[in-house]
């Protein structure tokens, strides 16, 4: 929740102190009523956090997001269409705002207990890098309280501006099999070896969500198409030597 910092008399020792207004109205119960009026009114002015924005910075300085928001879902195109729908319709983050948008990150995970994935409450912090370049911060932590040892596969976002990686995105700055956990092919408790992956999401003008996948290890893109991952590309090298090229046939858009 938005937060304000209002000054106010200490009732009982007269010393000035501050108080956080937003969310503690209560508290002017026992304020003299001049004041608890002023305080009412600055308060009117904070603005509650979307329901979906669940994330904490942890004593390590790792950015943590509760789970699940949505799911279980059985495979990973069921998750990808639903979890595009959900992402897009965050304030800022569809096609409508372009440029002067927003970005945000959520998780997307296997619960080896229902043998299902799940979608990650989201992060709203990131901002505008270099060039007007939109980024949120990716969450490398989860919590979820009904799920043991849950295998976080990757980070989800939307892009307001347009439906395509961004060269950040498929790793131009870091060495091949890179992945923001480490490296982008890991084993998790039980022995099963995964691969990271970046899930993109995008709703055009005309209507729908596009949904795009890339593939840390292998570094090929595919798009979601009628219920299917559709490979459409693959990216190379690294910082000026980088490149992304389309397969044959194949285009950013269905």
């Amino acid at each position: 929740m938005g937060k304000v910092n209002a000054p106010i008399q200490d009732l009982e020792s007269g010393e000035r102190g501050l108080i956080e207004v937003c969310g503690l109205l209560e508290i002017g119960l026992r304020m003299p009523a001049n004041l608890y009026w002023t305080v009412l009114f600055v308060a009117l002015g904070c603005s509650a956090p979307h329901p979906d924005i669940r994330v904490r910075q942890l004593a390590n300085g790792m950015y943590e997001v509760e789970g699940p928001l949505a799911g279980p879902f059985k495979t990973r195109e069921e998750l990808a269409q639903a979890a595009c729908v959900r992402m897009i319709q965050m304030p800022g983050a569809s096609t409508l705002h372009g440029r002067q948008g927003k970005e945000y990150c959520a998780l997307w995970y296997y619960s080896p207990q229902a043998e299902a994935y799940f979608l990650s409450y989201f992060s709203d912090l990131g901002g505008d890098g270099p060039g007007g370049r939109k980024y949120c911060k990716v969450p490398l932590a989860l919590r979820d309280a009904s799920t043991r040892d849950p295998v976080i596969l990757g980070p989800a976002h939307p892009h307001p501006h347009n439906w395509e990686f961004s060269r950040e995105d498929m790793g131009a700055n870091h060495a091949p099999d890179w992945s923001p956990w480490g490296s982008a092919r890991f084993v998790d408790k039980s022995g099963r070896i995964w691969e990271h992956e970046l899930l993109l999401f995008h709703g055009p003008r005309n209507g729908g969500c596009l949904a795009y996948d890339y593939n840390y290890s292998s570094r090929v893109v595919s798009a979601l198409r009628a219920g299917r991952w559709i490979p459409i590309g693959k990216a190379s090298g690294t910082a000026g030597d980088f490149s992304f090229d389309l397969f044959e046939g194949q285009s950013w858009l269905p």
